[in-house]
């Protein structure tokens, strides 16, 4: 059995939300598993599943205490919930990220965190692998050096699976319970004069399925309309052009998956 005990490291507590997650949540456990860094806690959030997923992790935290699991009762329709049940708990120094259908390179852990403490960076996301649910790699996406509050307005360059946060700089934090939730928390990390790192580095997997690329990117646009009105109290002009941004970027990314 794996220990817990990380004296004298730096703990990273990594956070994964799980719903319906049977078939993906083996393959984003082991990677966080294999990490060359092995301090590290994982939260594992059961939204309600209705399949065997929080057997099968309850099972594997049985033979690795690192590993913890909450169960909801219900699904709450939002992954903004299980996540901030687990920052209510996380005990690291760090924060990092990783949905159940996506994984990390087996030295993510290692080389992000040693690049945050170099540069003092408060939050950092690392370069992506997209894979399609075939396992064929489709694109690979390459965040800036520095990401701000004005280069986010315009596009958002932060995959969420390959986030990592200072546990201070986050402070009490939560992701707030709306859609694209995670790109509204970055926004509001940046507006506070955060310093946030992008690492060239293709340290995550991110596995989008034949549905996400195809679907309706209109469907979307008022979750991104709410994030630049309600929360960031720009005006209906403004909001409406950096929601109609979101829209063509998306759009073009979509068309480039399902042509790759």
């Amino acid at each position: 059995m794996e220990s817990s005990d990380t004296s004298g490291f730096v703990l990273i507590s990594v956070i994964m939300p799980t719903f319906n997650a049977i078939e993906t949540v083996e393959r984003a456990m082991l990677s966080v598993q294999a990490q060359t860094y092995r301090h590290w806690e994982l939260w594992i959030v059961d939204d309600g599943s209705s399949d065997c997923t929080a057997q099968y992790v309850a099972d594997c935290a049985q033979q690795d205490s690192r590993i913890n699991l909450i169960r909801l009762s219900s699904n709450s329709g939002s992954p903004a919930t299980p996540r901030n049940e687990a920052l209510t708990r996380a005990r690291g120094s760090y924060i990092a990220f990783l949905d159940a259908d996506d994984a990390w390179a087996t030295h993510k852990l290692e080389r992000q965190l040693a690049l945050m403490q170099q540069s003092k960076a408060a939050l950092s996301c690392t370069g992506a692998v997209v894979v399609r649910d075939q396992g064929q790699a489709c694109d690979v996406r390459v965040p800036p050096r520095q990401a701000t509050y004005a280069s986010l307005l315009k596009q958002n360059t932060l995959i969420c699976s390959s986030v990592m946060v200072e546990g201070a700089a986050l402070g009490k934090r939560l992701f707030p319970v709306m859609g694209h939730e995670d790109y509204a928390l970055w926004l509001e990390f940046a507006r506070e004069g955060h310093s946030i790192l992008g690492i060239a580095d293709s340290l995550t997997f991110y596995h989008i399925s034949a549905n996400s690329i195809s679907a309706n990117k209109l469907k979307v646009l008022p979750y991104f309309w709410r994030i630049y009105r309600e929360r960031e109290g720009f005006s209906r002009v403004r909001t409406l052009l950096l929601t109609l941004r979101y829209a063509w970027l998306a759009r073009k990314r979509a068309i480039k998956h399902i042509r790759a």
